[in-house]
């Protein structure tokens, strides 16, 4: 077990490290904010890894982020407040958001036991499935990248794919490609940014009995200056991630 927790703290790690324990950073002036665990027997290596993740979903939506403060209830002084719902999180899973106080470091974000018992789940499935967690990073990397905008045609079934979401739907991946024109700039209008360990769920729906979805945030501008926030769907089919629609209706 011990081997595992290196390895995942170390794979959340390589997307941002800032050398101090258990603190996040949150706001448009990155500021700090540590940690407070509800659990007391979560292991050194497990708060570590649940911090790397929480400071990869508040690097880029973080920045929206602000300190409401108030007694709002008995030990509660506050709350973090973002105004957009983590494009991170499924939506059965909520963002940490009240603030405490403790003896050691002062203001702290708590994370509450429900919370740290999903991330040691997702730990266990990532450790479980190395592989394919490295890939969903190395997806997101490229899509995101400025190489993304000039494949080729013939080569976006390999990134995105559809069922009875086109009026070509006997023919999917001919579709897609003589589509391609139009998908890859659509697909560019976003700017999608890296997973939490979170973001992984398997469901009924997709072309098998249980599909590995991965759930990428992404973010576009809008009118004001700000960014709205999404999340895009992405399926683990045929050994790649892939964009995918998938609608159960037959036109």
């Amino acid at each position: 077990m011990k081997t595992k927790s290196v390895f995942i703290t170390a794979m959340l790690c390589a997307c941002h490290c800032y050398g101090q324990s258990n603190v996040v950073y949150y706001g448009v002036n990155s500021n700090a904010i540590s940690l407070a665990f509800a659990d007391t027997n979560l292991s050194t290596s497990t708060q570590e890894a649940i911090t790397s993740d929480l400071r990869i979903c508040l690097s880029e939506w973080g920045k929206a982020s602000e300190l409401d403060l108030g007694l709002y209830e008995p030990g509660v002084i506050g709350y973090l407040y973002n105004p957009d719902k983590s494009p991170h999180y499924p939506e059965d899973i909520r963002f940490p958001r009240t603030l405490v106080t403790n003896s050691v470091s002062g203001l702290t974000l708590q994370i509450p036991k429900v919370l740290s018992d999903a991330y040691t789940n997702a730990f266990a499935f990532a450790a479980a499935n190395s592989n394919i967690v490295a890939a969903a990073y190395e997806f997101v990397a490229f899509v995101s990248s400025t190489n993304f905008p000039g494949i080729s045609s013939n080569a976006l079934p390999d990134y995105i794919m559809f069922k009875n979401a086109l009026p070509d739907a006997h023919a999917e991946s001919n579709a897609i490609v003589n589509l391609a024109p139009q998908i890859i700039p659509d697909v560019c209008e976003q700017t999608y940014y890296p997973p939490s360990i979170l973001g992984f769920t398997y469901s009924s729906d997709g072309p098998a009995a249980t599909n590995l979805w991965m759930q990428v945030p992404n973010s576009s501008p809008s009118s004001g200056g700000d960014k709205d926030w999404g999340k895009t769907t992405v399926l683990w089919h045929e050994n790649k991630w892939r964009f995918c629609v998938w609608l159960d209706w037959v036109p």
